[in-house]
């Protein structure tokens, strides 16, 4: 039994009971040549398009944005097939500086500061005695007992904010506005004043380009993050970047290099392809200690194959106590960390998330130690599938052991990602390894390479490596995660407030805080942000610069409607740009927010992304995105550009409610580092009830709509996979993808996507859909130069996918679509009609062990016609169609 046979290449057909494991080998090279490249011209023809598209979508935007967008472009590497084929996108048009400019508000109390001219002690809030600070301002529109609401006019400057600004109920109308266009700057930093002298003497090394700072007096704990005007700095690390382009036991290939002795800039990539032995954990068994396992009878969805109940484990692996395995999610709970786990993974207890409990060492790994004080160290490293990153704590014992000259202790962390180690197989995966690269960072004894620090908390002393002098100019620590919470309760919440035109900079890190399993997908997610909202009605973030946040931009928690973020341009984000999670009843309250009960309405409903410029997302914490949702539904993502991020450029976590849309989006330069993703990716494993429009309970979600888009999936190596594509309780087939990923990776058991009119240059497959997912369908789509049309699961009688009317050019003369051969006894095959394939030859190979003209004598793909690849022009034209975009002239 086959989904789909090539010719000269075996099958295989695996069977693990009634538990189907994928076997995937994410960039392994087997038999034959390489796929062909796509043409040249055509590469080039879409990169010119896609800036065309963006002028098109976002036609205010500055020129310096888009000559950045225009720089992504035309970097090297990340064609399929091939080095990138075309170096010469270019800006057209008029120089254009956007300034976002807002009315001054009327009919309610206004209140100015100003950074640099103001005071709060003289001034009294007025344009020409303004206060200092935004603490200030808010505690006068306070004091004015307004009911409507006040509004903080800033005047240009940068505002240091000691601490988070938080804005309540009763803050409620209140509007955050720039003056007039002029740029304002919200700070987490602090600046740091003293007098840099020689430091190395401190050091091992003796380097005379260490040099130090005394910072005592100046109140300042801990340094996670340093900027030298307004650069960033990193925390000492080995290795500096990558050493070698050989492919790592993982198969990918390290990112990011050292330049002129400096060490990697995190906006290049991860930086390391050390590698080492790891201390294993315990295997759980399916009764851990501390553990409880919540699966109740109900809810229960019966639409697909697998993915029926709701599961939670609480406690295990997931909770606190470090002595017992646990790495720390907030709250101790997951999908993962329960017993029903089931989804790309072996049967439980195989199926339950460990991580790594330590590392092995000698000077050959780790030149510089054993360390003197190893517990100021973080340890980051990558899944052993480059499915995320993790970071872990160096202790001085765990469970495991106690760290020595020979091994680093693992504390809490591994939760920013939700899987663990153990992928799909139940032991490492394929690579044989619990991870894969790493380098650590925050130890003293690493501190070698320009523009590296370290703060020593005990003695208050900042260290800086510079080889051309002491550094000179303006020196900030981040200091604070949050600038401004906006937070009430679903009864008493939090309405109307703006944020107009105002910059965000310089948070400090945040990817050992405050965690969480945020539903069934495989993501881990921080729960802290810039701008964090809660309990809210209509926030609006308009024309807002969030840029070197080194953890999440935006988060939106729990009860929240009418959320607007437009306008806003985003980059060099440490983690999600923004990011939106609900939260459920009925699992007690020691995991509140994550029961199987979502009728209460505490969710975000209803919010609008549109017109945001963003890009580099994902500097520390690989899993991440330009959007991420979970437990949310029914919202907008409409024309925003995003490129340059590690993960998919949008993620959702699960199928919460539907009923949400992207429309006339542009990504390119997604999934750089990572694996097994697409630009989008969904999951839907976990089962919950909401109420629908009527007000009646559901576990059925409305349809999500994916129309007018332009993703190009132009990072996914050149490869040539062959994998066993497992669908769970179905029988599994053997495919041959010429490279990897999605245009559309619907992930686990994702159902009910409408996918349309859409231009996908690039893929492995265009449609996707694996694990039992059902209800998703493709039609009118142009994919451009990809391995083959659509790949999907078996489905229960009434839930089969859907792939028609699309335009598929693929770079080899393969069958264009992989499914259950066994569809056909069960009435339960896809519906495929009236596509057009194009091929090289103009032939296309067997599906299911039949040509497609023994399918059509039998009653399938109806309209569907083979025929020879055409022209780049044509191809092109037919995308300008799809994207509204005027025909080449």
């Amino acid at each position: 039994f086959v989904g789909e046979l090539v010719p000269g290449m075996p099958f295989s057909v695996a069977f693990v009971g009634v538990w189907m494991v994928a076997a995937v080998t994410h960039a392994s090279i087997i038999g034959g040549p390489p796929p062909p490249p796509a043409p040249a011209g055509f590469d080039c023809k879409t990169r010119h398009l896609a800036m065309e598209f963006a002028q098109k979508i976002q036609p205010f935007r500055s020129t310096s944005d888009f000559q950045v967008m225009a720089d992504v472009l035309n970097m090297p590497g990340g064609l399929p097939g091939g080095e990138t084929q075309c170096f010469n996108v270019t800006v057209n048009g008029p120089t254009k500086t956007f300034t976002p400019t807002f009315p001054m508000p009327s009919n309610q109390p206004t209140f100015f500061s100003d950074a640099s001219k103001g005071s709060d002690s003289s001034g009294t809030g007025t344009m020409s005695a303004p206060f200092a600070t935004i603490e200030k301002a808010l505690a006068a529109c306070r004091k004015s007992g307004t009911t409507t609401g006040c509004a903080i006019v800033l005047r240009t400057g940068v505002y240091y904010a000691s601490d988070t600004l938080a804005i309540t109920p009763k803050d409620s109308g209140l509007t955050v506005m720039n003056y007039n266009g002029e740029e304002v700057w919200l700070s987490g930093a602090k600046v740091i004043t003293g007098s840099w002298v020689p430091g190395g003497m401190d050091h091992p090394s003796r380097s005379k380009n260490i040099w130090k700072m005394d910072l005592k007096g100046q109140g300042v704990s801990q340094i996670t993050g340093l900027r030298i005007n307004q650069a960033r700095a990193v925390r000492a690390r080995y290795p500096n970047g990558c050493t070698t382009d050989k492919p790592l036991p993982s198969s990918y290939v390290c990112q990011g290099n050292m330049t002129d002795g400096r060490v990697v800039d995190p906006n290049d990539g991860f930086g390391s392809d050390l590698l080492t032995d790891w201390i294993a954990p315990t295997s759980p068994g399916m009764n851990q200690s501390g553990w409880t396992e919540l699966n109740p009878d109900l809810p229960f969805r019966d639409t697909g194959l697998s993915f029926q109940k709701f599961q939670l484990g609480i406690g295990g692996t997931c909770g606190n106590n470090t002595m017992a395995g646990g790495v720390g999610f907030d709250p101790p709970a997951g999908y993962w960390c329960g017993n029903g786990c089931d989804g790309g993974a072996p049967r439980p207890p195989g199926c339950i998330a460990r991580w790594p409990r330590g590392l092995l060492f000698n000077q050959s790994i780790l030149p510089n130690g054993p360390y003197k004080n190893p517990t100021t160290g973080v340890v980051q490293v990558w899944h052993p599938g480059h499915w995320a990153s993790w970071m872990f704590e160096i202790v001085a014992k765990n469970d495991k052991g106690s760290t020595s000259s020979t091994q680093l202790m693992f504390g809490k962390g591994g939760f920013q990602g939700a899987r663990g180690a153990y992928g799909n197989s139940g032991v490492p995966p394929s690579t044989g390894r619990e991870a894969d690269s790493f380098f650590v960072e925050n130890l003293f004894e690493e501190l070698d390479a320009d523009n590296e620090f370290f703060y020593d908390e005990t003695t208050q002393t900042l260290y800086y490596v510079s080889s051309t002098g002491a550094p000179t100019g303006v020196v900030e620590a981040t200091a604070l995660q949050t600038f401004i919470s906006i937070e009430g309760t679903q009864a008493n919440p939090v309405r109307r407030v703006s944020l107009l035109g105002v910059g965000f900079r310089d948070t400090a890190l945040s990817y050992l805080d405050a965690h969480s399993m945020p539903s069934g997908g495989d993501w881990g997610l921080g729960r802290i942000a810039a701008v964090f909202i809660k309990g809210a009605v209509d926030t609006t973030l308009d024309s807002c610069t969030m840029e070197r946040l080194d953890g999440n931009a935006i988060m939106v928690n729990g009860f929240a409607r009418g959320t607007v973020i437009q306008n806003c341009n985003f980059h060099e984000i440490g983690d999600n740009m923004i990011a939106q999670l609900g939260e459920t009843e009925g699992a007690g309250d020691i995991a509140w927010g994550m029961g199987p009960d979502g009728t209460a309405g505490n969710q975000p409903v209803g919010t609008i992304v549109k017109n945001n410029f963003a890009y580099r997302a994902g500097l520390f914490e690989k899993q991440s995105s330009f959007y991420f949702q979970a437990k949310s539904h029914g919202n907008i993502l409409d024309s925003n550009i995003f490129f340059h991020g590690p993960r998919a450029g949008i993620n959702f976590n699960d199928g919460f409610g539907g009923g949400s849309r992207l429309s006339s989006n542009l990504m390119f330069s997604t999934v750089m580092e990572s694996g097994d993703h697409g630009p989008f990716n969904s999951w839907d494993r976990q089962v919950w009830e909401w109420l629908d429009d009527t007000g009646n309970r559901t576990v059925i979600k409305k349809y999500d709509e994916i129309v007018g888009n332009f993703f190009i999936g132009n990072y996914y190596g050149q490869v040539r996979t062959s994998c066993v594509f497992v669908c769970l309780w179905t029988r599994p087939f053997t495919i041959i993808m010429s490279f990897l990923q999605e245009a559309i990776d619907n992930d686990d058991g994702s159902a009910y996507y409408e996918t349309h009119h859409n231009f996908f240059a690039y893929a492995g497959t265009g449609m996707k859909n694996d694990f039992n997912g059902h209800d998703n369908h493709h039609h009118h789509n142009l994919y451009g130069f990809i391995g083959t049309g659509m790949r999907v699961c078996g489905a229960l009688p009434g839930h089969a996918d859907k792939f028609y009317s699309n335009r598929v050019v693929q770079l080899e003369s393969n069958g264009y679509a992989g499914f259950d051969c066994g569809c056909n006894a069960t009435k339960t095959c896809p519906e495929m009609h009236d596509n057009e394939v194009f091929t090289p030859d103009g032939t296309m190979g067997a599906m299911c062990g039949q040509t497609l003209e023994q399918r059509q004598a039998n009653g399938y793909d109806a309209g569907t016609q083979v025929l020879k690849t055409p022209s780049d022009e044509q191809i092109i034209a037919w995308a300008r169609e799809l994207l509204d975009l005027p025909a080449s002239q």
